[in-house]
């Protein structure tokens, strides 16, 4: 009884375990905490998956989160907005209250989604139901062994698990190619043509750089690359190579 008891014990606490590392939802309302007006177009963003969701004219929301993410939320004119999750449920609400800025004109514009956030939000809607199964690996599969042991002999779930890492290199290269534009090169340094598509590609930038840079960090960046660029008579720079065949 003594040993079928504490077999009872440690099912019922890897069940529980297991629970809060599978794939979770918060969904939930913006709301504006003067007056309880509903907020559209407020970003709601996992900073550990980069994944965001965008609140409708009705201020709702749903995004795909895991137990320990920290989520932002922004919207134009409002006090952004940092909390970690903490609920451990598969679906769960979570209304938020955002407050405008002190110094907040009366009148203001809103500055519209760029091209690469709309594209972004309709890719992450049209493939949200593979993007939110999680795949069980390192300490989590201590706690989920059946599931992770599943997944290897599963061609359904590897072919799943190739798109989402794949899926993620398409949206860092995306995102890199809405910063990282040869209009901005040209407007930096004196480069044109193939020439300035050869200095892009001998200079790439990170994911996390791009992400992280402001606009007058990453001209400064290109600069002095470019600087490194006129020195360095190794780097392979398309016009030169076509002057030679001539």
């Amino acid at each position: 009884m003594v040993r079928g008891s504490l077999f009872g014990f440690w099912l019922l606490c890897l069940v529980t375990l297991s629970a809060a590392v599978h794939a979770q939802h918060m969904s939930g309302t913006v709301f504006d905490d003067q007056d309880n007006t509903p907020l559209q177009s407020a970003v709601i963003l996992n900073k550990r998956t980069g994944n965001s969701a965008l609140s409708d004219q009705k201020g709702m929301f749903r995004l795909h989160v895991k137990y320990g993410d920290t989520l932002t939320v922004t919207l134009v004119s409002y006090e952004s907005v940092t909390f970690t999750v903490k609920e451990t449920k598969q679906e769960f609400v979570r209304n938020i209250y955002l407050s405008p800025e002190a110094n907040m004109l009366e009148t203001f514009e809103v500055s519209p989604l760029t091209a690469y956030q709309r594209d972004s939000l309709a890719r992450r809607n049209l493939y949200n139901a593979p993007l939110s199964r999680e795949w069980v690996s390192g300490g989590r599969a201590v706690f989920s062994p059946m599931t992770a042991l599943a997944q290897q002999f599963s061609r359904k779930a590897k072919q799943r698990r190739r798109f989402q890492l794949n899926y993620n290199d398409w949206e860092n290269q995306k995102f890199i190619e809405s910063r990282y534009t040869p209009e901005l090169v040209a407007a930096v340094v004196p480069l044109r043509g193939d020439t300035l598509i050869a200095f892009i590609n001998n200079y790439p930038i990170a994911a996390d750089f791009a992400r992280a840079a402001t606009d007058l960090e990453l001209k400064m960046w290109i600069r002095y690359n470019y600087l490194e660029w006129e020195k360095n008579p190794k780097v392979i720079k398309l016009d030169d190579f076509k002057t030679q065949e001539k």
